[in-house]
């Protein structure tokens, strides 16, 4: 019985000695971080007090009095933001729908912005749609027989054209008939008065 209480007593004093380490260290764990707060803190300057020095875009051209307008060219020019040389704007982007670069897949620029990947979107039409086979055939059948009825009213003008202009000819043709009758008959009025008036003269001069 003595050596079990002197057991338990060695394991309690060793629990108490580990416990009160483990303390003494989360302490000092405490006054290092403290101590290390007010080294940060206190003794350092405050950030942008101390500026770096930055490089300069117009210092990689020597400082020449003929360099000047070249100088202050690259001093005012952008650094960030969209770049548009020539005055067009550049995107350094692949667009996924037609694999071509300098726009993005939503932008109005694409030639698929409305139709999509043509492949794909006839495949999912398809696939999701079954009355859009029946459609296709009703346009196409549409289609065709409004170019029969245009072509049937094509033909319909050029008839009435036709016979439009073989009736101008005739109406052409009759006025330049009549105006020759009535030709010859002021003709035959004139040569009948010429010949009435030669017999006149010619009785007077028997009397």
């Amino acid at each position: 019985l003595s050596s079990t209480k002197c057991d338990r007593r060695g394991s309690q004093e060793t629990k108490s000695r580990s416990t009160l380490s483990d303390k003494e260290r989360n302490l000092d764990n405490e006054k290092i971080q403290a101590l290390k707060h007010i080294d940060t803190f206190y003794s350092q300057a405050p950030p942008g007090l101390i500026q770096e020095e930055r490089e300069n875009p117009e210092d990689c051209i020597p400082d020449l009095p003929e360099n000047r307008n070249a100088r202050e060219f690259l001093s005012k020019a952008p650094t960030k933001g969209l770049w548009m040389p020539l005055g067009k704007e550049v995107k350094v982007m692949k667009c996924w729908r037609c694999k071509a670069y300098g726009h993005r897949t939503g932008d109005r620029e694409c030639p698929m912005f409305l139709s999509g990947n043509s492949a794909s979107e006839e495949f999912r039409f398809v696939h999701e749609d079954p009355m859009h086979d029946y459609v296709k055939e009703s346009k196409a059948t549409e289609k065709q027989e409004r170019i029969r009825q245009l072509q049937a009213l094509l033909e319909e003008s050029s008839d009435s054209d036709s016979s439009s202009s073989s009736s101008s000819s005739s109406s052409s043709s009759t006025p330049e008939e009549s105006r020759k009758r009535r030709h010859k008959h002021s003709h035959s009025k004139h040569e009948a008065k010429k010949k009435h008036h030669r017999k006149s003269k010619k009785k007077h001069k028997k009397k």
